[in-house]
């Protein structure tokens, strides 16, 4: 293998080692004033790089193979009108386990974290039927830019090169990704669903697992996650002005390259479920 080619794989697999969460679970709440807390629970296992290290012919270096410390998180929060209400980070050898729970005065203040404002959003849409969209994006292409590895069987790849792709896509298979929204007011629809163990009106739930949702799951790292939810707009009502709603999201807009617009009675396929962005609004 290439120094460069060898310089690059690191690089990347940098990138979604110390971003990329084995089971990553968000909860997302707003209040009435617009304030609220976000809560993050995630298990990070950077074995993987060991792993390619010896696959290099190096020695692992455990060092480079530890999660973010408490530290490392605080200061990525000192931020105005931002309280960290409850950290805790436990690590055991490349095993990393985080909890956090955030106050955050508004909106404006959350954007301004690491990891919010560029690479996730949330947006507020006039729906056009006097009803309000809420649309929260995830942008994954930064987060879990595993695809610059290239596909298990590349006849172009070297063994080294094989083997390495083959540890990152078994790291990329055990990626869980779990996000709940919990709004002032009810929820009338959905790309999300109730939670199945303790359904709130006002709150939603979307999971991405290869077993649950292997198409959805198959898009992290290439394109953005977007949960949508419509309400009454006395349900956000800290929202004083929303935004006209895109072309695309009213089917008035052009498919993008790669979207099959879907034929009338198409049904979900088995495995799809819960449906995130661009499918049909559910419960």
């Amino acid at each position: 293998m290439s120094i460069p080619r060898c310089a690059a794989l690191v690089t990347a697999l940098l990138l979604l080692c110390t971003t990329g969460c084995l089971d990553y679970r968000e909860h997302l709440t707003l209040e009435k004033d617009g304030s609220g807390t976000l809560k993050i629970d995630f298990v990070l296992d950077l074995g993987v790089l060991a792993e390619i290290s010896t696959a290099l012919g190096e020695k692992p270096d455990p060092a480079a193979a530890q999660g973010p410390t408490k530290e490392e998180i605080l200061e990525g929060l000192e931020v105005e009108g931002i309280e960290v209400k409850e950290i805790d980070v436990q690590q055991k050898g490349y095993r990393s386990k985080v909890h956090l729970l955030i106050a955050f005065k508004n909106l404006d203040a959350l954007n301004q974290i690491e990891g919010f404002g560029d690479d996730r959003r949330i947006d507020f849409y006039d729906n056009g039927d006097g009803k309000a969209r809420v649309v929260y994006s995830f942008d994954t292409k930064d987060q879990l830019p595993i695809e610059e590895f290239g596909e298990p069987g590349d006849g172009a790849m070297d063994p080294v090169e094989k083997k390495i792709v083959a540890l990152t896509t078994a790291a990329r298979a055990e990626i869980k990704f779990r996000s709940r929204l919990t709004l002032p007011g009810p929820v009338i629809k959905s790309t999300g669903m109730p939670d199945p163990r303790k359904p709130k009106p006002n709150e939603r739930l979307w999971v991405i697992d290869k077993k649950h949702s292997p198409k959805k799951h198959a898009r992290l790292g290439k394109s953005k996650i977007r949960m949508q939810v419509i309400c009454e707009k006395s349900s956000i009502p800290f929202v004083k002005k929303l935004e006209p709603l895109p072309p695309q999201a009213r089917g008035k807009g052009p498919v993008k390259k790669g979207d099959k617009p879907k034929k009338k009675g198409d049904k979900p396929k088995k495995g799809d479920k819960p449906k995130i962005g661009g499918g049909k609004l559910g419960q």
